[in-house]
């Protein structure tokens, strides 16, 4: 019995040990509403409150705009990214992971900073 608690206890530290990027194919297989929860637990666990409600907000907005999930209502993905919020601790095993979170959504946050003023403009001009 001890040596089956120690496995698991060394199976379960492995699997925290290890960053959700780290593997490729595991990220492409998560679906668009997973990422994006999975991108605001990182935003929380690793930046300071200001980030963190600035990231919270860019996202928002590109929900409402169509860009996690084009097909569905925004509240609907709204509701499923909040419910398919995970543990930060599994996302993010050691603050010493944190500077390269935050480095990939800086990325995340410029990339989608163009797509939003694109999609604004596209918008006021369909007016």
């Amino acid at each position: 019995m001890k040596t089956r608690f120690e496995i698991e206890s060394l199976l379960t530290a492995v699997a925290i040990a290890v960053p959700l990027t780290a593997n490729a194919e595991a990220v492409a297989s998560l679906s668009p509403e997973q990422q994006e929860a999975d991108y605001r637990v990182v935003a929380a666990r690793c930046g300071t409150p200001a980030y963190e409600k600035a990231f919270f907000n860019q996202s928002k907005a590109a929900v409402a705009a169509g860009l996690v999930s084009k097909n569905r209502p925004p509240a609907d993905v709204e509701k499923t990214i909040t419910a398919l919020r995970r543990s930060p601790f599994v996302l993010v095993a050691a603050p010493a992971d944190c500077p390269a979170q935050i480095k990939q959504l800086d990325e995340l946050r410029s990339s989608r900073s163009a797509l939003l003023k694109s999609s604004r403009g596209a918008h006021k001009a369909a007016r």
